[in-house]
């Protein structure tokens, strides 16, 4: 093997290092918010609303500027695949994203409201919502090595939308089921994100299309809980630091997008 032969394998292997480092340093600020929340749910109401309307600014110019058009370019990607043509219109194909999508959003929203109300559901809502949180932690830390592995902004600023999901969900648990949330639902979601990053770095490569599936499901959970903690409370978001929040993680999404123009 030659001089640049070895080189090279040095300079990827160092690579590999260095994503994973990063990936370690992303997951647990995931995971420290899980256990933050519990502080910020303690704080007085007009620190809430602001921290608040400044995560759900940032998540939704997130879901909007980065996440509808990536659904979009890989939903036409994905109806250029060979074998999917002979089987569904490319119309169906590239819609394929967005209806996943919108499943999270209706997982989400169905399993509120299911929580909300005393029926013979009620008593198994818990556990949906509990999996449902799971399954959110997991898919993040499952799709974030190969989104930091297209540049580390992205992976940076994907942790920061996600950050802001996790304070606002775990916000509105803290709130309703406070000892349910110490007790076990912190430890599941950080678990969650444990096993997902293992799960990303042991069993590669991921598929192109399970790895779009995944993350379309998780923006339509990020886009429920924007929707169902700011959006509709318009008496307490806080209006400057909502619009500081989306205004500025559309300005950090679209200087990488400048750089790789």
């Amino acid at each position: 093997m030659d001089n640049g032969a070895v080189y090279e394998q040095f300079e990827l292997s160092s690579s590999k290092h260095i994503d994973l480092v990063r990936c370690h340093f992303c997951v647990l600020i995931i995971a420290s918010c899980h256990w933050y929340a519990v502080v910020l749910a303690a704080q007085s109401d007009s620190q809430q609303q602001r921290l608040a309307s400044l995560g759900g600014g940032a998540g939704l110019a997130y879901v909007f500027v980065h996440l509808l058009p990536e659904l979009a370019s890989g939903g036409s990607e994905l109806s250029e695949t060979i074998g999917m043509i002979p089987y569904a219109p490319s119309r169906l194909v590239e819609a394929l994203l967005f209806l996943i999508a919108l499943l999270g959003v209706l997982v989400v929203f169905s399993i509120d409201v299911l929580a909300q109300r005393q029926t013979f559901l009620f008593s198994i809502s818990s556990w949906l919502h509990l999996s449902s949180f799971a399954a959110i932690n997991y898919l993040y830390a499952y799709s974030l090595p190969s989104l930091i592995g297209t540049g580390i902004e992205y992976g940076i600023l994907f942790t920061v939308a996600i950050g802001g999901h996790v304070l606002l969900a775990d916000r509105f648990s803290v709130i309703h089921h406070p000892k349910r949330f110490r007790q076990r639902n912190r430890w599941i979601g950080s678990a969650a994100l444990l096993l997902g990053l293992l799960n990303a770095f042991l069993f590669h490569p991921i598929s192109d299309l399970t790895l779009a599936l995944a993350t379309a499901f998780l923006g339509g959970g990020l886009l429920m809980t924007v929707f169902r903690e700011e959006l509709p409370a318009a008496n307490s978001t806080r209006l400057l630091w909502f619009l500081s929040g989306s205004g500025g993680m559309a300005i950090l999404l679209i200087i990488p997008m400048l750089k790789h123009a």
